[in-house]
């Protein structure tokens, strides 16, 4: 029978005592180190100060800008882009019911931002005269300058395309003949139109498009055309008011049959006013 080992005690050599020794040494120098720098800030209370990534913070937690930083100012945000909150769906059968190959816009809406009431911020205004050689309608500014510039309280833009099944894939939808489109924009205009929105469209239809008072659905409108751009001779636009909903089309193509733009219009009145 074998005997299990006796288990045998380190003797500590004096390496190893000495090691110990320095350590703790080290340590008591490190609290006594601590002590010392907390009694320091304690009596200097609110003079002490800490630097930190922005500039100077004090004993009482003020911050004090680093002479040496420049300071840069957040973009103002002037406008939102979200998904509808209202009217602004127009579905694609509603328009073009049977339609065999087709595309459409997602529907968001784009609204005044946090900074839009600022207006040294978010400045911005409409152009004195219509810019004819634009698209409709004709106020050469994109959505997020649009917001400030009319002062609308909402802007809701989309399209709707057709096109013959057997025109498939071969040809764009621009040379395609029977193509069919619609693009519209819908705005609700701001408290007392005070960024005249509304006297400009009207004069800049009347100029650009050589519209002619007409009516839609019941609805008071300005109906003219514009040249094509899916190879059609012209395009018909529409500008239509309701209340304080304005709503501006472009119907354009080759492919619209006698009767079927007064429907899509018919539509885009029940849908968007």
């Amino acid at each position: 029978m074998t005997r299990p080992a006796r288990r045998r005690t380190a003797t500590p050599t004096r390496a190893t005592r000495a090691t110990r020794a320095a350590l703790a040494a080290g340590a008591l120098a490190a609290t006594l180190l601590g002590a010392c720098t907390t009694g320091s800030a304690e009596t200097t209370g609110r003079s002490a100060t800490s630097t930190t990534g922005t500039g100077t913070e004090t004993g009482t937690g003020t911050v004090q800008p680093d002479p040496g930083m420049t300071f840069i100012e957040a973009a103002p945000r002037c406008t939102t882009t979200r998904p509808l909150t209202g009217k602004g769906r127009v579905p694609l059968d509603a328009v073009f019911p049977g339609a065999e190959t087709s595309a459409f816009s997602a529907p968001r809406e784009v609204v005044p931002g946090p900074d839009a009431a600022d207006r040294a911020r978010c400045p911005g205004e409409l152009p004195s005269h219509p810019q004819c050689d634009g698209l409709v309608p004709w106020t050469g500014l994109l959505a997020d300058a649009f917001i400030p510039a009319s002062r609308s309280r909402r802007l809701v833009e989309g399209y709707l395309l057709t096109m013959p099944k057997q025109a498939g894939n071969q040809a764009p939808p621009e040379s395609s003949a029977g193509t069919k489109v619609v693009t519209f924009s819908l705005v609700d205009l701001g408290a007392g139109d005070r960024g005249g929105l509304f006297p400009y469209l009207d004069a800049a239809f009347t100029t650009c498009a050589k519209a002619a008072p007409s009516r839609v659905a019941g609805v008071g409108a300005r109906i003219g055309t514009v040249p094509s751009e899916y190879g059609a001779g012209s395009a018909q636009v529409v500008l239509l008011r309701r209340g304080d909903h304005l709503v501006w089309a472009t119907l354009d193509g080759s492919g619209w049959h006698p009767g079927e733009q007064q429907k899509a219009l018919a539509v885009l009145v029940a849908r968007l006013l």
